[in-house]
């Protein structure tokens, strides 16, 4: 089977599957926070791909939405 997809449907995965890592990495350095378990390499290389994906967040969002993204899922470091 083929999938054919357009341009925007291919950065509306790519925005999604990239807000569900964040989210995901975001839960792991919260969970550290009250239990830690990350060795201290671990919790930079988490916080490098957090800060990795929101930076590409606002390349591929548009103005508004990515302010508005980052104040509801943004992380404060």
């Amino acid at each position: 089977m083929k999938l054919k997809l357009k341009p925007c449907q291919m950065e509306q995965i790519t925005v999604t599957y990239l807000d569900q890592l964040h989210y995901d990495l975001k839960e792991e350095l919260l969970a550290h926070d009250i239990d830690p378990y990350l060795d201290a390499d671990d919790v930079v290389e988490v916080t490098r791909s957090i800060i990795a994906i929101e930076v590409v967040m606002k390349d591929l969002m548009f103005e508004d939405f990515y302010y508005q993204w980052k104040l509801v899922n943004g992380v404060e470091l």
